[in-house]
């Protein structure tokens, strides 16, 4: 196929596909297709301002960090008058060295029928499915997102990073329907305490992330002592069972140029500052910390937190919802479905349940990375083991199931 420039015209003419240049320094619209005029209901001024007002400074943010070896792209919102916002996607890449361009190319898609359907997927792969909060996933991106418009100095966003203490005697004493409902009422008054102020995630077993939008040393300081507070609360649970934990909290500061990652080192750093001075602490991060864990950590213990963030950046964000995200395996509702398929089959099967023993030793001498390691490890060495239709699960903390259909040989 070939035509002049009458072909093109006509192309943007009559297309769908919303194009625009925009100057890269106020961002403003230098040219626009008719069919970008149509979506932005204008041509005229700085893109940030044609979209949403929620979505405005991440558009902002988006389009300022634009690169001319690649495209990227993102979604915002569309006011539209006496209806609902369209989602669009916007994609971006940096032609201001190309001299028939001399800007931002932006193409924009209109995918609001699909707007809906896309929510629903990524609440579910950035929700864990036990308590409602944010995952791992969802938070990664959201402290990202937070790092990129971190101020250089004064308030800003505060991560806080809360572990439960002993919360394996919870499951071992009452259960695991017990402990999970626990995980549930200390989500709850996490979302509470924070409520308009952040976003609270559950990133591990027994372990619980803050991101604070916006606090200084001595409002983060107060929020913490306050989480801390009411999760160390007695909970009435089930049949007025009363459960008590405690938790420790380490505090670290989102600054300009700070990679997330270093941010997460800190206030781990700092939460098991936190744990070495006694339960219900919080502790802000330092500088001088470094030494302190170099007294306390071996090599390994580093390595392993290196290989972790890797194994955590390199997952697919489409994971699908019912695999654990520690170990591979299909999680606790992914065995809930399967078992009930199962036993409504009415067809022989069999259990197997497996809990590694006296892993909280091994967690409080190793450290938790190490830990997720060999959960890893165990969950693989499980399902290699088992005959080949069985299916491996982590069931807990440190508990594995494996569901085996058929009819077993038992030998006397």
């Amino acid at each position: 196929m070939s035509g002049g420039k009458e072909f093109y015209r006509l192309l943007f003419e009559h297309g769908d596909a919303a194009v625009l240049v925009l100057d890269p320094g106020d961002l403003g619209i230098r040219w626009a297709s008719p069919a970008a005029a149509r979506l932005f209901g204008g041509s005229h001024g700085p893109l940030p301002d044609l979209v949403a007002v929620e979505d405005a400074a991440v558009v902002g943010t988006f389009l300022e960090a634009a690169s001319a070896d690649s495209a990227s792209r993102c979604t915002c919102a569309i006011p539209v008058e006496g209806s609902a916002d369209r989602r669009v996607d916007l994609i971006v890449r940096d032609l201001t060295a190309v001299a028939e361009v001399g800007g931002l190319l932006v193409v924009a898609l209109d995918v609001t029928g699909s707007a809906e359907q896309s929510r629903k997927l990524a609440r579910l792969l950035n929700s864990d499915t036990k308590t409602g909060l944010a995952n791992w996933t969802g938070f990664r991106l959201r402290l990202a997102q937070a790092a990129r418009g971190a101020p250089a100095s004064g308030p800003g966003p505060v991560l806080v990073y809360l572990d439960l203490n002993h919360f394996k005697m919870v499951n071992d004493k009452h259960g695991h329907a017990v402990g999970d409902e626990v995980l549930r009422r200390i989500a709850s008054v996490l979302s509470t305490v924070i409520a308009g102020r952040g976003t609270a995630a559950r990133i591990g077993g027994d372990e619980f992330a803050v991101l604070l939008d916006r606090a200084s040393e001595e409002q983060a300081r107060d929020i913490a002592a306050k989480m801390l507070a009411v999760v160390g609360a007695p909970l009435t649970v089930v049949e007025g069972l009363v459960v008590r934990v405690t938790a420790s909290a380490g505090i670290a500061f989102l600054r300009q140029e700070t990679k997330p990652d270093v941010v997460l080192r800190q206030a781990d750093l700092a939460m098991y500052r936190a744990k070495a001075i006694g339960p219900g602490r919080a502790v802000v991060y330092r500088d001088d910390m470094a030494d302190w864990m170099l007294a306390r950590k071996q090599q390994v213990d580093l390595l392993a937190y290196q290989v972790e963030l890797l194994r955590r950046e390199n997952e697919a964000l489409a994971q699908a919802a019912t695999i654990d995200q520690r170990t591979g395996l299909p999680n606790p509702a992914a065995f809930d479905a399967d078992h009930a398929r199962q036993h409504d089959s009415g067809t022989p099967y069999s259990l197997l349940l497996i809990d590694i023993d006296h892993f909280h030793s091994y967690n409080t001498t190793y450290r938790y990375l190490a830990g997720h390691q060999t959960l890893r490890e165990v969950g693989q060495t499980i399902a290699r083991t088992v005959r080949t239709g069985d299916q491996t699960y982590r069931y807990g903390g440190e508990e594995f199931t494996v569901l085996l259909p058929g009819p077993i040989s038992v030998r006397p």
